[in-house]
């Protein structure tokens, strides 16, 4: 029984940290909308959302990539 109680806290707290992500990333979203609705606002309307989805795209496998190698697990540094 006490297992059980541990693994419901266990997830509880995953899905609370989730939850909370969401949230933050809900709030970059329009953060960065606000940033690129130059980009986009003197376009034609799908051909401006399109180039900002590219840029957003670009920059966001560029941080991931920096991100995953500077914050990336032991074994992922030591090449296991």
């Amino acid at each position: 029984m006490k297992s059980i109680l541990v693994e419901v806290r266990k997830q509880t707290l995953t899905l609370m940290v989730a939850a909370l992500g969401f949230v933050a990333a809900l709030v970059w979203k329009d953060a960065i909308s606000a940033w690129l609705k130059p980009l986009y606002e003197s376009s034609e309307g799908a051909v401006g959302l399109t180039i900002a989805a590219l840029v957003v795209t670009v920059v966001v496998v560029i941080v991931t990539i920096v991100l995953t190698k500077v914050l990336g697990s032991k074994d992922e540094k030591e090449g296991l």
